[in-house]
């Protein structure tokens, strides 16, 4: 269900960039079996959804992107790097006999996880000082996994090719401050015919991934445990766009359409809008503070 197969016979991989959360402050706050549990049981319930992708084809590819506390974003793995070692060459004649099953990707993607925590921890004043925040780099992860599936996809015609899907698993609310860079980031996705799936950790909603789901054409589902983890990811993300149109997925009830103010980054009802630059305030304005333009009273 994750490979695609052109008229002429020829099959092509599929890309998953999942983005998981990492935060620590998340897990750590997290209450119910997700708090007894943490990240550990999450990892492995991805780690299965990871195996099965990568089974399915020696031309799919994974890469798993950790949102971190404090901006911090790092690609934790990269299956790609795997294909690398055999003749310099991706997919070629010593790559038959890769079994995803074998690799050693949990004990490399912890590796990368303490490696992103010790670089939170040290390094400037800022950084030590840091508060308590379940607040995470959503808008950076997404930025990031645009850039890597637009390095990965290759130049001439292999982006029609190649089809890359973005799976986010959060837990943590979202930070009105970040909504501009998070809707840039989404129309990219739009833009490149990139779905993003939204798995959201507990009971809690994202406006920012309701949409992201919305624009994109992906699926928005909550999981309330990390155990139905697994079953969620390989049942809702697991299929590719062309097999989801013959699939009944659960359709989303609603979309939290609502904006966040330039000004204050709160979201809105009702604003006003910039006639120039189409920035968003809370309040009534006599200019810009984008683009500067002067209203009339």
């Amino acid at each position: 269900m994750s490979t695609r197969t052109e008229p002429g016979g020829e099959t092509y991989g599929t890309t998953i960039i999942v983005v998981l959360e990492t935060n620590p402050f998340y897990w750590q706050n997290a209450t119910g079996a997700d708090g007894a549990n943490g990240l550990g049981s999450c990892l492995r319930q991805i780690l299965v959804f990871i195996n099965a992708h990568l089974s399915l084809s020696k031309r799919n590819d994974v890469a798993v992107l950790g949102m971190h506390s404090g901006g911090a974003c790092h690609f934790l793995y990269e299956s790609s790097d795997d294909d690398s070692k055999n003749d310099g060459t991706r997919n070629g004649p010593n790559n038959q006999d890769r079994d995803p099953i074998q690799n050693d990707v949990s004990a490399r993607i912890l590796r990368s996880l303490a490696a992103l925590e010790a670089e939170r921890t040290s390094g400037s004043e800022k950084r030590k000082n840091e508060k308590h925040t379940t607040t995470t780099a959503l808008a950076s992860a997404l930025s990031m996994s645009m850039c890597y599936a637009n390095r990965t996809a290759g130049g001439g015609g292999s982006r029609k090719q190649k089809q890359t899907r973005v799976v986010v698993v959060q837990g943590s609310a979202d930070f009105p401050g970040q909504y501009v860079p998070v809707m840039n980031a989404i129309f990219s996705a739009q833009r490149a015919e990139i779905q993003i799936d939204s798995c959201i950790l507990g009971d809690a909603d994202s406006a920012f991934l309701q949409q992201a789901a919305h624009i994109t054409g992906g699926l928005y589902y909550k999981v309330k445990a990390t155990m139905e983890l697994t079953q969620s990811l390989l049942q809702m993300s697991g299929a590719d766009s062309a097999t989801r149109k013959i699939l009944q997925v659960p359709n989303q009830r609603g979309v939290d359409f609502r904006a966040s103010c330039f000004c204050h980054k709160q979201p809105l009802e009702t604003g006003f809008v910039c006639s120039v630059c189409l920035s968003i305030y809370c309040k009534e304005c006599a200019r810009c503070q984008t683009c500067e333009a002067e209203f009339d009273a």
